[in-house]
Formats: C-alpha cells, sequence, structure tokens
C-alpha cells in the first residue's frame, strides 16, 4: 500500500509529511535532508500477518532516533534492512558502519540510531514485533553486530530481498500471512544462529525451514503442477531432505498438499459467489486434473459429494430455489458428482 508520494504534495509539505510517514511506519525519529528544496519520496507499506514490508526510496536523508526519543517511546519492532542502489550508513548501540546493497542489517528499533545515505537511495525492510519473535533483546543486539556469523545469513537475505522487492505483490495474494509466519521464522533463525549455536540453533533451523516450506506450498496450492522435486528445489533441500521434514511432521508430503486443496475447494464450493461455477472448474482452480479421483477424495474428507454439498449450501441460503426436480447444481459436462 502506498502511504506517501512526494510528488503530490507541494514542495513546503514534503519534509513534515515525510517525518509523519516514518514514524508512524517505521520508528519515531527526526528527518533531515540533503536538499530540503529537493525531497522526493516514495514509501510503501505491505502487510504479512506477524509481519510487514516498509520500503522507502527517496533523496538523500538522515533518520536520527535520539535517546530522549527512544525513552518516551514503546517501539518494538526488530528489523532486517537492504540498503538499495547507494551505500546506507547506520549508527546503532554505538557502533558506526557502512553497508552496501548486498548487506543485511539487523537492528533493534527501540535504542537510538543515525541512519541515512546520500543522493538517490533506498531502504527496504522486514519488521517484526520483538513479542512475536520470542527472544532476548541481549541475544537479538549480539546478533546484529555480526548477522553474517550465522551459515543461514545468504538465505535469509535472499528471502528478505525478494519479499520486499515484491512485497506489494506478494501482499495481496492468500498466503501472505504464511509467508509473514516463515519470514519472521527466518528471522528468529538468524538470530540465535548468529548469537550461538547448540541445540536452539537445530531446532530454531528446522522450524524455520518447516515453516517456509509449508508457506511456499500454499502460495502454490493451485498449480497443478506443484511436485515434491518443485518445492525441494524451492527451497534449497533434498527430496530426501523434505520427505523427512514432513516425517518429521507426522505427515505425508502427498496426503498434506491433497486436504489441504480439499478445503480451498469446498470453501470455493459454499461461497455465495461461486455457487454455480462448474464443480469441475472448480476441482481444476485447485490442481485436481481428473474429475473423479476428486469427487472420490473430497466424499472421503467431508461425508458427501462435492454436488451434494453445492446443493445443500444452494437450498440453505436459499428453500425455495432448490426444490425436487428443479436441482441448480451445474451438471452433465463437468462429470463431477
Amino acid at each position: 500500500m502506498l502511504v506517501l508520494d512526494t510528488r503530490a504534495l507541494p514542495v513546503g509539505d514534503r519534509a513534515e509529511a515525510f517525518q509523519a510517514t516514518v514514524s508512524a511506519n517505521c520508528s519515531s525519529s527526526m528527518a533531515s535532508f540533503e536538499n530540503p528544496d529537493a525531497i522526493r519520496a516514495r514509501m510503501t507499506v505491505s502487510d504479512f500477518g506477524p509481519a510487514k514490508v516498509f520500503n522507502i526510496d527517496a533523496s538523500g536523508v538522515t533518520l536520527r532516533r535520539t535517546p530522549r526519543i527512544s525513552r518516551s517511546s514503546t517501539e518494538s519492532s526488530i528489523v532486517l534492512a537492504l540498503p538499495m542502489r547507494t551505500d546506507n550508513q547506520l549508527t546503532w548501540a554505538r557502533e558506526e558502519r557502512l553497508f552496501g546493497p548486498r548487506d543485511l542489517m539487523l537492528v533493534d528499533l527501540s535504542l537510538p540510531y543515525v541512519y541515512g545515505w546520500r543522493g538517490g537511495g533506498a531502504s527496504y525492510a522486514l519488521h517484526v514485533d520483538v513479542d512475536h519473535l520470542g527472544l532476548p533483546r541481549d541475544m537479538i543486539h549480539a546478533a546484529a553486530r555480526e548477522p553474517r556469523r550465522s551459515p543461514l545469513y545468504d538465505l535469509v537475505r535472499d528471502h528478505v530481498a525478494r519479499v520486499t522487492t515484491q512485497a506489494e505483490q506478494l501482499a495481496a495474494t492468500a498466503a501472505a500471512a504464511e509467508l509473514g509466519v516463515a519470514s519472521a521464522e527466518l528471522m528468529r533463525a538468524l538470530v540465535v544462529s548468529a548469537a550461538g549455536g547448540g541445540r536452539p540453533l537445530r531446532d530454531t533451523m528446522h522450524s524455520s525451514m518447516q515453516a517456509r516450506v509449508e508457506a511456499y506450498v500454499r502460495a502454490n496450492l493451485r498449480d497443478p503442477d506443484l511436485s515434491p522435486a518443485r518445492i525441494a528445489a524451492a527451497n534449497a533441500m533434498s527430496l530426501r531432505g523434505l520427505y523427512t521434514l514432513y516425517e518429521s511432521m507426522g505427515q505425508s508430503l502427498e496426503q498434506s498438499i491433497i486436504e489441504q486443496r480439499l478445503r480451498g475447494a469446498r470453501a470455493d464450493l459454499t461461497a455465495s459467489h461461486r455457487r454455480f461455477t462448474s464443480i469441475a472448474a472448480v476441482a481444476r482452480a485447485w490442481g485436481f486434473a481428473n474429475p473423479s479421483f476428486f469427487s472420490s477424495r473430497f466424499r472421503r474428507a467431508f461425508g458427501v459429494s462435492p454436488r451434494q454439498l453445492v446443493a445443500a449450501t444452494a437450498a440453505a441460503a436459499d428453500p425455495a430455489a432448490v426444490r425436487p426436480g428443479r436441482d441448480r447444481v451445474p451438471t452433465g459436462a463437468d462429470g463431477v458428482r
């Protein structure tokens, strides 16, 4: 969602609008500009359930969160940020560092900081509330000093880059919240592994991979070409590792996909705006190429056939519309009972 585009504002109003938008969507801070007479900025916010993405594209700017501001506010976001196009300078926890476009920053926004860039630059950031991470701040701060210590650094950086650069499109999908869960788990894994190893690292890596794989599957359920090989490749793991992951969850990968697709099809068949859509079309939309297989598995899962469910839903919505001999359920060409 676009929250600021300074091109629509008079030049004299742009600094205040920039300041207010950053404070409302990132953290309270004071903004100063490289060229106050030529401020240019575009900001977007995208919701991913337990996470959000806040992207800033702007002319040269510096954001200062002073100790006084820090003491008076209740900011709770932990952020993974990526500089875009130019080097970005960050002073945080008494350390001053320069980050390039391939660097990933981990920052606790509750602390004072100075952050910005010269010329036309950008910062794309994934925000997760510290309470959702469930990690102590001292662990987060230890990891933030050198996130590259984590063996997951490249994986998490690439994930954050994809999510933030495609945030507006991804947030519009049905799997946005699941993607947010997976992203938060990856942030948690990065923190734990960068701060120290041992059993917590193994457990966190496992739960993070689980969340990421499940989010990928949910996002691609409607694709009839979704396969174990494709899932494994998309998540940088072997087929054996994929099957082992699902075994540890007490599930069958194939059955899990089928069950999720059936639940999605049932939701479509009982939705009022889809009532007269061909049952076969709904089945195909959820990755079932064989109508007979879909009908059989549907009946086994829910105790009724797709046709019976649609008829019952129509009767409940409008009892006068469905009488003996006047079944309004699409029949004939769809081949699904």
